[in-house]
């Protein structure tokens, strides 16, 4: 994983060619001839829905015309007579409208298919043959998809009786009984699975987007977080500068005592500088959480053998170089590379079951780079530290904010690498 961050053209706020919040994996992912369900990898979550009554009635006119192509088929085949080849006509037509029919009333239209059997009987016709049968249990899977498994179950029972004892009536065996009722007890178990499935999809659709929006907000409380901190740190390198620079003036302002101008100048400066150091400590204050930060030593690339002495307390073979020959750095870069390292270590310790690991600052004129460097899995990005860090939240936050260059993923040969690179402006050095 490479990250490189730059500095727009205004130079108001750092642009970076990634996302400011890390992406989220999809999570589920499926669908089923009603119902998609679908939740993408960004901040915005989809789930799936029903379809509209919309779609269902064009879904209907469309069986109903598909319908009615099969039975003209049938019908217009069959030698019988112009009478009875009229009453199949007519049958065909009122199965054809029970499709668009169950876009709003599944129930009722299944029913009135159902009751086509004492129709063709009374009337003398036989039906449309296969087609019929096809229509009419395909309308009951619709019914028991669409309505509740105990209406659809009562109705379906119903249906299922008046034309099964029909065709007891009209002469028709036992064993007609029984596969006609096998058949539409049959459709009914596959329009109530299919209910099932899809209200699984959309509980597990509801669910992932739930869980996707509270890891979005659990990021971006972790970047505020990180932020802070790095606010903090800020602020303590603005006021000793100011301090320092305070104290210049006030060696000025005593040495040009018989320079009147220059030295209510310099007193200006000094008063200034001394309100903006108390404001700069309050803000400090506020920004603060607990006391162990304010008597814990500010973070620095010096302090980096501290580091190393706790990872090797902790049992692992820890060293630590430096390339170039070190100068002052900015507090700012200077603090930032010293976190970056401190996350990296905490990584190792806790995720990548490393047994020695290496990291290395380099000093440039064109800017500082540090590089860490483990032995363990090479399979765990960096997470959260006893620092108080964000893992590669924080890096990315600290490294976009000076315009540098952050990568961190396992190496080729095994183990994982963070490589976090400052540059300096020139004359910085």
């Amino acid at each position: 994983m490479r990250f490189r961050v730059t500095r727009s053209a205004a130079g108001s706020s750092p642009g970076t060619t990634r996302d400011p919040l890390p992406s989220f994996p999809g999570l589920i992912r499926g669908s089923n001839p009603f119902v998609t369900v679908g939740v993408p990898t960004t901040r915005g979550v989809s789930v799936g829905t029903p379809w509209s009554r919309r779609r269902w009635l064009l879904a209907g006119a469309v069986a109903g015309v598909l319908f009615a192509v099969l039975a003209s088929i049938e019908v217009y085949g069959d030698p019988r007579g112009a009478g009875d080849r009229l009453a199949v006509v007519g049958l065909s037509l009122v199965l054809a409208l029970c499709f668009p029919l169950a876009a709003r009333h599944p129930i009722v239209a299944m029913s009135v298919a159902m009751l086509s059997f004492p129709y063709a009987m009374l009337t003398g016709a036989e039906g449309v043959g296969g087609a019929q049968l096809i229509a009419e249990l395909v309308l009951v899977v619709h019914a028991a998809y669409r309505t509740e498994p105990r209406r659809s179950l009562a109705a379906s029972v119903c249906a299922a009786v008046v034309p099964a004892v029909a065709l007891v009536w009209g002469g028709e065996g036992v064993w007609e009984f029984v596969f006609f009722g096998a058949l539409v007890g049959a459709a009914w178990v596959l329009g109530t699975l299919l209910r099932r499935e899809q209200s699984r999809s959309r509980q597990l659709a509801a669910l992932a987007a739930e869980l996707a929006a509270e890891r979005e907000a659990r990021a971006r409380a972790a970047v505020a977080e990180e932020r802070a901190r790095i606010s903090r740190e800020l602020h303590d390198a603005v006021a000793h500068t100011v301090s320092v620079m305070t104290m210049q003036a006030g060696v000025v302002r005593r040495r040009l005592a018989d320079r009147p101008v220059e030295h209510d100048a310099l007193t200006q400066v000094e008063e200034l500088g001394r309100r903006s150091v108390t404001e700069l400590r309050q803000v400090v204050a506020l920004l603060r959480p607990d006391e162990a930060d304010r008597l814990a030593p500010p973070p620095s690339l010096r302090r980096i053998d501290d580091l190393v002495q706790e990872v090797c307390s902790a049992g692992l073979q820890a060293m630590s170089t430096v390339s170039g020959t070190p100068f002052s750095v900015p507090l700012g870069v200077d603090m930032s590379a010293y976190r970056i390292v401190q996350e990296a270590l905490t990584n190792v310790l806790r995720h990548a079951q490393a047994v020695a690991e290496t990291e290395t600052v380099t000093y440039e004129a064109a800017g500082v780079s540090v590089r860490i460097v483990d032995d363990g899995r090479g399979t765990t990005a960096p997470g959260p530290g006893p620092g108080g860090g964000h893992g590669l939240v924080g890096m990315r936050e600290r490294v976009g904010m000076f315009g540098g260059e952050l990568r961190a993923g396992p190496r080729a040969e095994g183990g994982f690498e963070v490589y976090a690179r400052f540059p300096l402006a020139e004359g910085t050095r």
